[in-house]
């Protein structure tokens, strides 16, 4: 906008900043039809303002007319062939259109222009991230932060790459960094407690999450990963209070139910989490879990009869319980025959579901292990290297 402004008269310099800023104003706010109105007036005026151009741009890209759009960021560049913006903006517009190519070569161009401003390095490696070459993403994230250390959105967007790739140590070296640059990211914050969270490092996670919530104290997630780390760390009466606070706001109240349930047997009390999780099983959409739950609540209890009962409307909801359905069923039809006693079989009823839980479990926490570091990448490969090719080509030419 400074150039614009001057490049115009000096008794217009006033008149265009303010259209720029009001056009800039009702483009944040959403409002298309005016900003369009306004980045058009002043190009009757200003056919050179280059700041008009771009607004103008991103009116149509936001109103899904590509075409348009990039015609305006064309008329751009043709004034300042040095906007790093108006190729960030046209390979944005290229990208929509499925030009990925095109897309690439903008983002680089951009960044040669402007190798600190690290907006067009992350486009490109989201691109790359999109098709499964996340070492290449990454590296793309590595380069821009030689240029600029201080980027807090390319730290948060490698920090999120380097979790996808599994190097969670990596992940959280980078999001404390963000922390350090910029203390009141909340974001930041939330996302470094959940990796410690995941790890079981609940003191750690404690920290970062108190920090968390009192940088977004009207968001639930930020709450509920708190009373979970307060749950692992045995503080149970805390716990009980933030998930009960968080409940009503969550879009997953059943699972904050059995949470709560869990710290109440903790505490022992029992009858409190039978109401928790009664509660819980009309707001949900896996019963069995919270079934589970229930009956393991009511053995503490002595109702080993009512136990099982809970356990047999697993086995009918869980089809999945393959071989063992049949073993369950006789245990089960047994421990409910009159005169039986139901609290041997109840215990050995509650310990074979638990059996199979954790079988489950293993086989699906090794699974989720098995990753293709190929998945998808050899087609951005290809591009990419035809794409730097072409490059290389054409820079030998001039």
């Amino acid at each position: 906008m400074r150039g614009d402004i001057a490049r115009s008269s000096a008794g217009g310099n006033l008149r265009l900043r303010k259209q720029l800023l009001e056009g800039k104003e009702q483009l944040k706010a959403g409002e298309l039809d005016a900003a369009r109105e306004t980045f058009s007036d002043v190009l009757a005026t200003n056919p050179d303002s280059v700041t008009a151009h771009l607004g103008l741009g991103r009116v149509y890209f936001l109103q899904h007319d590509m075409q348009a759009a990039i015609k305006c960021f064309q008329e751009a560049l043709a004034r300042d062939p040095k906007s790093s913006l108006a190729n960030v903006f046209m390979a944005r517009a290229r990208e929509e259109l499925g030009d990925v190519d095109a897309a690439m070569e903008q983002y680089d161009e951009a960044s040669e222009l402007d190798p600190s401003r690290g907006i067009a390095q992350r486009r490109i490696s989201r691109i790359f991230a999109e098709h499964g070459d996340l070492s290449e993403a990454i590296g793309r994230l590595r380069e821009a932060l030689q240029h600029n250390p201080q980027q807090v959105a390319t730290r948060l967007l490698l920090a999120n790459l380097l979790e996808q790739s599994g190097e969670i140590a990596a992940a959280k070296k980078e999001l404390q960094r963000v922390l350090d640059i910029k203390s009141d990211s909340g974001v930041a914050a939330f996302r470094l407690g959940r990796l410690h969270l995941r790890d079981g490092e609940m003191s750690a996670a404690r920290t970062v999450l108190e920090r968390a919530v009192r940088l977004s104290p009207d968001q639930s997630a930020p709450r509920v990963a708190l009373g979970a780390a307060l749950k692992g760390l045995g503080e149970y009466t805390e716990a009980v209070a933030l998930l009960k606070g968080a409940q009503q706001h969550s879009s997953n109240p059943s699972s904050l139910g059995v949470m709560i349930a869990d710290c109440q047997v903790k505490l022992g009390q029992p009858e409190e989490a039978l109401k928790s999780l009664r509660l819980a099983l009309r707001r949900s959409t896996r019963p069995a879990v919270i079934q589970k739950r229930i009956g393991d609540v009511l053995m503490t209890l002595g109702k080993y009869a009512e136990a099982v009962e809970e356990y047999r409307a697993i086995v009918l909801n869980r089809p999945d319980l393959g071989e063992k359905q049949a073993e369950l069923n006789a245990l089960i039809e047994k421990a409910l025959t009159p005169g039986e006693n139901p609290e041997p079989l109840a215990k050995q009823i509650q310990h074979t579901i638990d059996s199979i839980s954790a079988a489950k479990q293993a086989a699906k926490k090794g699974q989720s292990q098995v990753m293709d570091d190929n998945l998808g990448a050899p087609n951005v490969r290809r591009r990419a290297g035809a794409w730097r090719t072409g490059r290389l080509r054409r820079q030998s030419a001039t």
